[in-house]
């Protein structure tokens, strides 16, 4: 990629203003309410495709809340979750709470829509649909579903109870970037559904005081008392992840390492609205790769609280392997040698599984995503050897962003590749003032210093950040074709050594044991850090 101009362009959008301006859900002392929740995941669907990693995300949320404190909580997996199971818990739920308190409603599952049934109700003219385990397009299994207005129902229903929804599925949309036909991926949390030629609902009631809410339910993602979490953007479909060698959500899992008290940034024990948020959106994002980017919708002035953060070792880098695999069996040796040579940082894998996929014939290497991370050049071992070694130290940052700020990284254009010789942007967002250095990971591993440049003074006093204007940089599309990482790191304070050692890594590939130093060097000198990638292709 090539470097044209720097400047601080464009507006920003950490947080939304309506979030940090409100009196959130979670913003006061923990004694103030008690904490009670609805945990739903479903994998095994009887008529529709199944998921893999529902379950898992549900059973994690549920072990992670009790561990900060909540002991009313109610789990449905699978098929225990039925319409009328989930209506009763929830009734159950509201019966057994004081107005004082805050209740939590969580569902990993499939998403999808179905026309309105009232015409205008919906600016698209299609409302959204939890599919619940028996759910099938005819009756009387048509019928196993939460429409969005049963959802506005019950949380009506609350009287003004202050409620957080996390809705880990996806509604509608197309992937940001088109998926490799050579990765074969876990599936995605959507069903078409087709026009429903007897539908049970039409005819079947809600329960009498979950009828009564209905009458007066708005949109549930807008009502006063409400947080609504959900798993995407509109327009984007949300992929089962492996993360930590299990299929998951990336919403769910982030939520559940937040909750751990990875999202508590200013180490004060607590975790607030607005430190939630940040680590949500900037925490899904990265993880996957900019394909997802959480909704998040606050209600009016909600009564306050904070969620108390789990106690752990929940600052410590994991150093996680990644995993591997080839494209012939002939790659065995060289991928053994490889294990061999990063210590443990790496093992092979089958290909469904596999962090990294190498098509040694192509020279390509892809990820679980299905994305082209190095186009054509990974034609030995070495190159190879080279990516595996940047993706290496993106999982250690991926842990180093866990104890620091986070930065947003937004590219232009957001969607799809960018084409050689195109120019894109890339805004990096921070609330801190300070001083900033910025690198780039080229496709192949290679190290770009980015700002501050050669004419720079040494100590990026020309690079301080105003906590009022983003900071951009202008760059067009070069070799090395694939995914180009953008990494700023933030100091309130000048930082020369950690420039000196980026000058001096500038236009090199990392090895390990330059890896574990220029890390070190930034988790000792980084107050905020952000990470953005951008998908480059070929003009032919």
């Amino acid at each position: 990629m090539f470097l044209n101009s720097w400047n601080k362009t464009l507006k920003p959008a950490l947080v939304p203003v309506r979030v940090l301006s409100c009196l959130a859900l979670l913003c006061a002392p923990v004694s103030a309410a008690e904490w009670r929740a609805l945990v739903i995941g479903i994998d095994d669907y009887q008529h529709v495709s199944p998921l893999k990693g529902a379950v898992n995300d549900a059973k994690d949320i549920a072990d992670t809340l009790q561990a900060a404190g909540v002991s009313d909580l109610t789990t449905l997996y699978d098929g225990a979750a039925t319409r009328s199971a989930v209506l009763t818990a929830w009734q159950d739920l509201i019966a057994r709470s004081s107005e004082d308190d805050i209740l939590v409603l969580s569902y990993a599952g499939h998403g999808a829509q179905e026309q309105e049934w009232v015409k205008g109700s919906e600016d698209d003219g299609l409302d959204e649909v939890f599919l619940l385990a028996g759910f099938d397009v005819t009756a009387p299994g048509n019928g196993e579903r939460l429409r969005d207005d049963d959802i506005a129902a019950m949380l009506q229903a609350t009287g003004g109870r202050s409620v957080m929804v996390l809705a880990d599925s996806c509604h509608s949309g197309t992937m940001t970037r088109s998926v490799d036909p050579r990765i074969t991926r876990l599936g995605t949390r959507l069903v078409g559904l087709p026009p429903f030629e007897n539908d049970v609902l039409r005819s079947e009631s809600l329960p009498p005081a979950l009828a009564k809410a209905a009458a007066a339910s708005d949109q549930p993602e807008h009502l006063p008392n409400v947080i609504y979490v959900g798993a995407t953007v509109d327009g984007q479909v949300i992929p089962e992840l492996m993360i930590a060698g299990e299929p998951r959500g990336a919403l769910s899992w982030a939520f559940a390492r937040g909750v751990e008290g990875r999202a508590d940034l200013d180490r004060d024990g607590g975790i607030s609205m607005s430190e939630l948020s940040r680590f949500l959106q900037e925490t899904v994002r990265v993880a996957t790769e900019g394909r997802q980017t959480p909704s998040l919708d606050v209600g009016g002035a909600t009564r306050a609280a904070v969620l108390p953060r789990v106690d752990g070792n929940i600052l410590e880098r994991n150093n996680a392997a990644l995993t591997v695999s080839a494209s012939t069996d002939t790659a065995g040796p060289l991928l053994q040698s490889l294990t061999e040579q990063f210590d443990g940082r790496l093992k092979r894998a089958g290909d469904e599984t596999a962090d990294l996929f190498w098509d040694i014939e192509a020279g390509d290497v892809l990820t679980k995503f299905g994305d082209v991370v190095l186009r054509g050049q990974a034609t030995n071992a070495d190159r190879f050897s080279n990516v595996v070694t940047k993706w290496v130290f993106l999982s250690d940052l991926f842990d180093v962003a866990f104890s620091v700020q986070p930065i947003e990284g937004k590219i232009k254009p957001s969607v799809g590749h960018v084409r050689e010789g195109a120019p894109f942007k890339v805004g990096l967002t921070s609330e801190m003032e300070g001083f900033v250095a910025v690198f780039a990971l080229e496709a192949d591993g290679t190290l770009r210093l980015l700002a501050p440049d050669e004419k720079a003074d040494p100590l990026g006093r020309d690079t301080a950040l105003n906590a009022e204007e983003p900071y951009a940089l202008r760059l067009r599309a070069a070799l090395p074709f694939g995914a180009d990482h953008i990494v700023m790191v933030q100091s309130s304070e000048p930082m020369p050594k950690l420039l000196s050692v980026l000058k001096a890594l500038d236009g090199r590939p990392m090895t390990m044991s330059v890896e574990a130093k220029l890390l070190d060097l930034i988790a000792e000198t980084a107050d905020g850090l952000g990470i953005a990638s951008v998908y480059t292709e070929p003009a032919g």
